[in-house]
């Protein structure tokens, strides 16, 4: 068994720029309550990414599909031929070397092995850039184990309410899910392509399913945790709602009498609407993207076509 290491030495300067006659900014009160993390966020705040300085050999990736072989490349190994297959592998981080581009530029390649090939990672970047600023869930493809440890640790045994009816069975087929609804974490497992944890749930029914679960808190990524659980019942912000109904909101469902505001908690915000009036209605219409139409009267459902 052989391990390629290759050492690289980091000759680090440090200079303070100062910053003069820079104008104090006061928010107001609703823009500090937009600007402060939510529970949410703040409860998933530990959950990091490592920079590449930080990363110490035997580092471990898991390899999320075969695509990573179109730029995790081979090098050589103990079989003379090629693997054809990755997907699932761990891959432990064994050092960097010197990638030299076309423009004559040094960058830097990280290197991994499954013990028995040695795989290749081209940053394309430059050596005191990709140290600093390179994190290990910014490397395509695979998965750093370290945050799959670090995400069970947080979320297993906590009940949380769902926002999310995006559910998976274990093969990873869509299932019939819900929204708002309280669920207790079982297990934080390795992703996949797109999402890199995969949370194994347990649902008001006692049936276990799966949802998908991206590492960062950003607003952009749908799949962050503030965007798909809550840490409190949502319900209790609608006390007005009755049972059916809330029911119906759970399963991502409407019926005819639901008003505007019972809709958008079921189904979202319609892809287009129009509104007008007829003697002294109201009328509205709104259309989603499935090509589901709905029509209300003063504010109340009173047709849907599928």
């Amino acid at each position: 068994m052989w391990i390629v290491v290759c050492s690289l030495f980091l000759l680090a300067t440090s200079c303070f720029t100062g910053i003069e006659g820079t104008k104090k900014i006061n928010l107001s009160r609703e823009d500090r309550k937009l600007s402060n993390p939510s529970p949410e966020e703040l409860f998933m705040k530990d959950l990091v990414a490592q920079p590449l300085k930080d990363w110490t050999n035997g580092k471990r990736f898991i390899a999320a599909d075969d695509k990573a072989l179109l730029v995790i490349v081979p090098q050589s190994g103990i079989l003379p031929v090629a693997p054809d297959s990755v997907k699932g592998k761990v891959l432990e981080f064994i050092g960097v070397e010197s990638k030299i581009n076309a423009a004559g530029q040094i960058n830097v390649g990280l290197q991994f092995t499954d013990h028995l090939y040695l795989y290749v990672y081209d940053t394309g970047k430059e050596f005191d850039y990709a140290m600093e600023n390179l994190f290990s869930d910014q490397v395509p493809m695979l998965i750093d184990s370290d945050m799959v440890v670090q995400a069970r640790n947080l979320l297993r045994g906590h009940k949380f309410w769902t926002r999310s009816p995006l559910w998976y069975d274990e093969e990873g087929n869509r299932i019939d899910g819900r929204k708002f609804v309280e669920v207790t974490v079982t297990d934080v497992e390795p992703g996949n392509l797109v999402f890199p944890l995969r949370l194994k749930i347990l649902t008001p029914e006692n049936q276990e399913v799966y949802m998908f679960m991206n590492y960062g808190n950003a607003d952009n990524e749908s799949r962050s945790f503030h965007n798909i659980f809550s840490l409190s019942d949502p319900r209790r912000h609608y006390p007005s709602i009755d049972d059916e109904t809330w029911d119906h909101i759970t399963r991502s469902r409407v019926k005819e009498g639901m008003t505007k505001e019972e809709v958008r908690l079921s189904l979202g915000n319609p892809s287009d609407s129009n509104t007008g009036h007829d003697y002294s209605q109201t009328l509205d219409i709104w259309s989603y993207e499935n090509g589901r139409v709905l029509w209300f009267e003063d504010g109340r459902l009173v047709r849907i076509r599928q």
